[in-house]
């Protein structure tokens, strides 16, 4: 599927993930009308906007930029939406502590 505008795309992708505006926005750190000028290409995303979509929501940059890729690689559950809005509300050493909880899992699971 085609999308011509940019705004256009980062509404489909926030449509993708069931989000509403406000959450969007939220996980973006930009405001709900921030939000609504760029999808409706009233003004565009800043730059750090345009990484934080395409690393939070794995969506390819060309696609995102430029309408070349088919669609937006992956959705990501509600459930993996509530534990990054978590893990950013988290100090930086509480996050330290969080990678080494999740590495210490996936060392005990690769080993059965």
């Amino acid at each position: 599927m085609i999308v011509n505008t940019l705004g256009e795309r980062v509404k489909m992708v926030r449509k993708r993930n069931k989000l509403t505006q406000v959450d969007f926005a939220k996980i973006l750190g930009i405001s709900q009308s921030n939000l609504s000028e760029i999808e409706s290409g009233k003004s565009k995303p800043s730059i750090d906007v345009l990484i934080s979509l395409i690393t939070q929501f794995e969506i390819d940059l060309q696609w995102l930029l430029l309408s070349e890729v088919t669609s937006c690689k992956t959705e990501i559950a509600k459930d993996e939406m509530e534990l990054i809005r978590s893990y950013r509300k988290l100090q930086d050493i509480a996050k330290e502590e969080v990678l080494d909880f999740v590495n210490l899992k996936l060392a005990r699971y690769r080993r059965k």
